[in-house]
């Protein structure tokens, strides 16, 4: 797979997705106890939050990638493009068609509620640190779009574009969750609300794109000839 694709799907499955993250991690990062920090201060705290986070997924992305590399299909990670844009799609149809009712194992509520509990001993933390930590652990919520991401990150059937994807993904959540914890007291409920309502056209919008990026039906800058696929057969050359 092409790297500069790695990077353009991570970050921009990670900016979409931080309309679900402002969210579901929004309060935790208007929690962050940086209210009566200086400027510099709140920029050095949410840098180590988030690049705790871009850590937290690149590790995680490692280890998916490595996964995904244990079992080669011939021509599959030629057309990864495809295969993560049909992800997609069925991540929408199962997750806001089908709408399948929740449900909890004990093992998992046991993992949500150890981390929950290391959290809430960080933020009480007075040591500057903490935030770094803070972010690492926040990466290991279970989250429908981390997810999404790593079943690309397997896709990719390579340990270190796996890894790379998935540290661009937590980058791309970084603009909204920065927006959220510098003003997130102008953001009201319904303002988020709405924004979340528009979370599975931006996924499907993408996830078509990805698959026309992959048929390379020579369509000027939407299905190019010279495209993920193109790349990697050159490489070969």
């Amino acid at each position: 797979m092409f790297l500069s694709s790695v990077f353009e799907i991570g970050f921009l499955m990670g900016l979409l997705g931080s309309v679900h993250c402002i969210g579901m991690c929004g309060p935790l990062v208007m929690a962050l106890p940086i209210s009566q920090k200086s400027t510099f201060q709140k920029f050095s705290a949410l840098t180590l939050y988030h690049a705790g986070k871009m850590v937290s997924y690149g590790i995680l992305g490692l280890l998916f990638g490595l996964f995904g590399s244990q079992f080669p299909v011939f021509g599959f990670q030629r057309n990864i493009s495809i295969v993560i844009g049909v992800t997609m799609l069925l991540y929408v149809l199962y997750v806001f068609v089908l709408k399948p009712k929740h449900f909890q194992l004990g093992i998992f509520n046991n993992y949500y509620n150890q981390i929950v509990k290391l959290l809430s001993r960080l933020f009480k933390s007075k040591s500057g640190i903490s935030f770094l930590f803070i972010g690492l652990l926040n990466g290991l919520l279970p989250c429908g779009m981390i997810y999404l991401a790593l079943s690309s990150s397997m896709a990719t059937q390579n340990i270190w574009q796996g890894g790379l994807l998935m540290f661009f993904f937590g980058l791309g959540t970084m603009p909204a969750l920065l927006m959220v914890a510098i003003g997130g007291q102008y953001m009201g409920f319904s303002f988020r609300k709405k924004l979340q309502s528009l979370l599975p056209v931006f996924i499907l919008g993408m996830g078509v794109l990805l698959i026309l990026r992959g048929l390379n039906l020579g369509i000027p800058y939407l299905s190019p000839i010279a495209g993920i696929g193109t790349q990697v057969i050159s490489c070969h050359n």
